[in-house]
């Protein structure tokens, strides 16, 4: 009997919703991961990215991700897909060309292929790319970290959800004032 495959997201939101400013940047994260105690340590990130066998990103994050620069590509050598209407245009650099490909899907078909292909745990990413999962009832898990700051204007995680009843599996908080939740999907 196959395993379903679990569809995870793992994000960092402010306290009025926004996981980017309007042009796509985090810089604002910065200083939160900087004034992180030794205890506190990635807050969990390495650990989540440790349980994932496939990422699946929008291409809007996937740019934000690689202007960083290649020396900052923080998935490993994990499978990626890159979810894009346009999987053609998407410019990936040669030195991930083994691990990542663009793909164009709905989200069910997407989770349909990683289950075909004996993935167990996909990392859901990117903004648009959450809503459209969720939407489709897609999304197992959700762990949001909420960062103490109203950032007024920008990118929001949730924009027309469709009501999802949550339940909560725990609560951290850390030295920084990050406080992050871990929710299962109730489908």
């Amino acid at each position: 009997m196959d395993v379903k495959t679990k569809a995870s997201v793992f994000i960092a939101t402010t306290v009025d919703g926004y996981i980017a400013e309007k042009d796509g940047s985090v810089e604002f994260l910065n200083q939160y991961q900087s004034s992180a105690s030794d205890a506190d340590g990635d807050m969990g990130f390495s650990d989540f990215l440790d349980s994932i066998d496939l990422l699946i990103m929008g291409r809007k994050t996937f740019d934000q991700v690689i202007s960083f620069g290649v020396d900052m590509w923080p998935y490993g050598d994990r499978q990626v897909w890159i979810w894009s209407r346009h999987p053609s245009l998407v410019d990936i650099p040669q030195i991930r060309a083994n691990n990542v490909v663009a793909l164009s899907a709905e989200p069910r078909e997407l989770l349909r292929m990683a289950q075909q292909k004996r993935f167990r745990h996909v990392y859901v990413d990117g903004g648009a790319t959450i809503q459209q999962f969720l939407e489709q009832g897609c999304i197992d898990e959700l762990v949001l970290t909420r960062v103490p700051l109203l950032l007024g204007e920008g990118i929001p995680l949730f924009l027309e959800t469709p009501r999802l009843p949550l339940e909560h599996m725990s609560t951290k908080s850390y030295s920084n004032g990050l406080v992050q939740s871990h929710y299962r999907v109730k489908h």
